[in-house]
């Protein structure tokens, strides 16, 4: 009971922060009003400026290699807390200092979400190897989730009033301020995350990336499939920025309505994420994953029926329950199937699939909401959503037919 309660406190602190200061965190809504209000950008505009700024997330897999592959000054995963936070705290003071333009709000945010990549593909290979360790696959992915949601609707809520209120300069001063306890965590250690005698298992990896690559090659059976999972799961045209420009141009939200609402929907994957959390270890993963995928399909459409705040809300909240459960379900299959040893490179592996489904899926729905209209951009989501239920029958069997207790004991055994 202890080592769980010190494994929460210690994940929770870490990933509260990572989530806050994160670029999609408490700047991510004042960010989007910037683009449209002060710098009048269209909505391919600010598309193309999120497909850019994620370009760190494309090649997570790349910084999982490396944290796989490199323990900076001997610390482990604490040594890229050490490094990488102290960067994004630059990024932010630069932004908070320099006069805004595109050019220079999309180079600041990008080097900020590198930082940003590098320790959240950490910490998710740090959490991976606890969760393999402890039998809690499923309890770690939907506490990472809950905790993720509950720092979202405190941003949007937060981020929504900064733009009545706060000066852009202000908004990024703040966001270097919270990412200063990130930088903190590299000096805190304790034994129920870091043991201090080595657990039985693979070491890390020294070699070269080819080798990291070959290693990773055999495990492609489980892995590809998974991917593309999330590359289809992901691939939402009418959930980025057609859904921004639709609530508040169409629908005519304020900044502090489309907080509002934006905080229902997290709201509604925080209670999505508890439930999941009572049922792995009762349903299979299969049962769960279909459950998932097949309410995800038509929930979008719903906005088509709204006339105004209360019904964008009521919708959110609906949207936040039906996604949440799903988001936790994928990557919940992306940490068993996580070869040991290379917790970094196969759980990068799945958020780069992640970053480029949700990026080109943001372009090309922002083209098409130009020129066809919202309805389009949702039917092309329901269509890539639908296309994953065929993809779940080619899982390995023994991942599908276990809850997350009989994996963690199949795990074990092994």
């Amino acid at each position: 009971m202890r080592t769980r309660r010190q494994t929460a406190t210690y994940f929770g602190t870490l990933l509260f922060f990572l989530f806050i200061g994160d670029p999609t965190g408490l700047v991510s809504v004042p960010v989007l009003f910037i683009l449209k209000d002060q710098l009048h950008a269209s909505p391919e505009a600010v598309a193309w400026f999120e497909a850019f700024t994620m370009i760190p997330a494309y090649g997570a897999v790349l910084f999982g290699l490396l944290r796989d592959r490199v323990s900076p000054f001997g610390w482990g995963d604490r040594g890229y807390f050490a490094l990488a936070a102290p960067f994004a705290i630059g990024c932010y003071l630069w932004l908070a200092a320099a006069p805004l333009s595109y050019a220079q709000l999309l180079g600041g945010i990008t080097a900020a979400m590198i930082a940003y990549q590098m320790l959240d593909s950490t910490a998710t290979a740090l959490m991976t190897v606890v969760g393999q360790r402890e039998a809690a696959t499923g309890k770690l992915s939907a506490f990472s989730e809950t905790v993720e949601n509950i720092v979202s609707i405190l941003s949007v809520l937060v981020g929504g009033w900064m733009v009545s209120h706060l000066s852009s300069r202000t908004v990024f001063l703040l966001a270097a301020v919270v990412t200063l306890p990130v930088f903190l965590q590299a000096f805190w250690g304790p034994t129920e995350v870091f043991p201090r005698i080595p657990q039985p298992g693979p070491e890390k990896e020294s070699g070269s990336l080819r080798e990291l690559l070959r290693r990773l090659g055999p495990h492609g059976r489980q892995l590809w499939p998974v991917g593309i999972i999330l590359l289809l799961y992901n691939f939402s045209p009418g959930w980025g920025t057609p859904l921004f420009y639709y609530l508040t141009d169409k629908v005519e939200l304020s900044s502090e309505a489309f907080g509002l609402c934006r905080a229902i929907q997290y709201g509604g994957i925080l209670l999505a994420t508890i439930v999941y959390g009572a049922l792995c270890h009762r349903l299979t993963l299969r049962r769960l994953l279909w459950l998932a995928i097949s309410i995800n399909i038509l929930p979008g459409f719903l906005y088509l029926l709204i006339g105004g705040t209360l019904g964008a809300v009521a919708v959110s909240a609906v949207a936040g329950l039906v996604s949440g459960f799903a988001t936790v379900a994928v990557f919940d299959l992306m940490m068993r199937c996580c070869p040991p040893g290379m917790e970094g490179a196969g759980m990068a592996l799945g958020h780069s699939a992640f970053g480029i489904a949700g990026a080109f899926g943001d372009v090309l729905g922002a083209t098409v909401y130009s020129h066809g209209g919202f309805a389009l951009c949702l039917a092309m989501d329901a269509l890539a959503t639908a296309l994953i239920l065929p993809l779940l029958r080619r899982l390995p069997e023994a991942v599908m037919s276990a809850t997350d207790r009989e994996h963690a004991s199949l795990a074990a055994s092994a």
